[in-house]
């Protein structure tokens, strides 16, 4: 094996070697060390800026375009702390620093309501397109620069040209290669363009995930789609039940239709809401938050026991490694919904409110909109047992009357 390894080192140093003759030969090398001397130090920087928001705004607007050319309208906009987003009066423009950590840009749909499964299909489709629009952006624009630096070396005597040229496709190399590189990874939170482009395709919870979060984003005003429920109802009888995250937000769509929209609940999902692994879900984010929705969906339909149960038995089991903030807020909202303990004053404090991810989203959307809603107390349930208080014999009565004393 290492001798392979030094056989492919020198046939490497030897096309090197005689790229750089050749290079020397014709002129070229000279042009290209002539034109780096045009370049001053801080110019490094500056070029780097240029092309890091060049290659990122024309991948987003690769995003961008895809939806508008399919005639689906567009919400807003993100490069890096820069929000280009669109209000019933017009678009606006701001500018947040905190957003630093995305890192790149971000794509909103104006979507429309879906309510028949032809438009959910067609959407579908529509949003496959707009996610495989900017990696092809991205890869086309990297050869057309590497093209024109090509060009530039062969045809120009400019030598500020071919120094602005070479940095610039330099830059420009380094970071297509980051993007592509990207576009492959994926985690519980994130996903590259081709993965999520995959499972857009192939995975049916992914993308009823995907559909309806992004239709929250939309402008006009949101009422409940009951075909999205229906349709997370069909997926969840469909599917296995899964410990990721977006099995856990497809169980929580369905849940709070049932308990915040009155919506129907189905017998064969509750004997599957019974087969919950526990132990497995109160140790990742989304599934203690699932949990607490399963607890809130028992004391909703009056089985006020099993909620009380499965309310002590999450506080048991929940995972050390989860933000304390999420289960401190989650449990204080259960206990007050469900009329263990009264906590408004802490759930009316916004601070409290774990947002995570969803101040992202804070120019386009009142992410505390809900909370009224969500920290109503439910109705209340009776809790009550039958306990047989007759004893017909005297000296039973003295004995359990001595045992209380006692």
């Amino acid at each position: 094996m290492k001798k392979h390894k030094g056989i492919y080192f020198l046939i490497f140093s030897f096309f090197i070697g005689v790229i750089f003759v050749l290079l020397v030969y014709s002129g070229l090398w000279l042009k290209f060390t002539l034109g780096l001397k045009t370049i001053s130090w801080w110019s490094w920087f500056v070029y780097l800026i240029f092309a890091f928001y060049l290659t990122l705004t024309l991948h987003e607007l690769g995003h961008f375009f895809a939806f508008y050319f399919q005639k689906i309208k567009l919400r807003a906009i993100y490069l890096t702390i820069f929000v280009f987003y669109k209000t019933k009066k017009g678009w606006r423009f701001t500018i947040k620093p905190k957003l630093w950590v995305l890192f790149g840009g971000l794509v909103v749909p104006d979507m429309d309501p879906i309510e028949d499964e032809e438009t959910y299909q067609d959407i579908s489709v529509k949003f496959s397109k707009a996610l495989i629009a900017a990696p092809i952006v991205t890869i086309s624009f990297l050869v057309i620069t590497i093209l024109t630096f090509i060009l530039t070396y062969i045809l120009s005597t400019n030598s500020q040209w071919i120094g602005f040229m070479t940095l610039f496709t330099l830059y420009v190399i380094l970071l297509s290669t980051l993007y592509i590189y990207t576009f492959k990874l994926s985690n519980q939170m994130f996903y590259g363009d081709f993965v999520a482009y995959e499972k857009i395709k192939t995975d049916p919870i992914f993308r009823f995930v995907q559909l309806n979060q992004y239709l929250s984003f939309g402008l006009k005003e949101r009422k409940y789609s009951t075909f999205m429920w229906e349709k997370s109802k069909i997926l969840i009888k469909e599917n296995d039940i899964k410990r990721d995250a977006f099995y856990m937000t497809l169980l929580m769509t369905y849940l709070e239709g049932i308990i915040y929209e009155q919506m129907k609940p189905d017998l064969d999902i509750d004997l599957k809401l019974n087969k919950v692994p526990l132990a497995s879900f109160a140790r990742v984010e989304h599934g203690l938050i699932a949990l607490y929705d399963i607890c809130l969906y028992h004391y909703f339909l009056g089985n006020v026991e099993k909620a009380y149960q499965l309310l002590e038995q999450i506080e048991k089991r929940q995972g050390t490694k989860i933000n304390e903030r999420i289960k401190v807020y989650f449990n204080k909202k259960t206990k007050h919904v469900i009329h263990i303990q009264y906590d408004q004053e802490f759930l009316d404090d916004k601070k409290n409110y774990p947002a995570e991810q969803s101040w992202i989203f804070a120019p386009i959307m009142d992410i505390y909109e809900d909370m009224e809603t969500l920290h109503k107390p439910l109705e209340f349930k009776l809790y009550e047992s039958l306990v047989d208080l007759s004893v017909n014999d005297e000296e039973e009565i003295k004995k359990s009357d001595i045992s209380l004393v006692k």
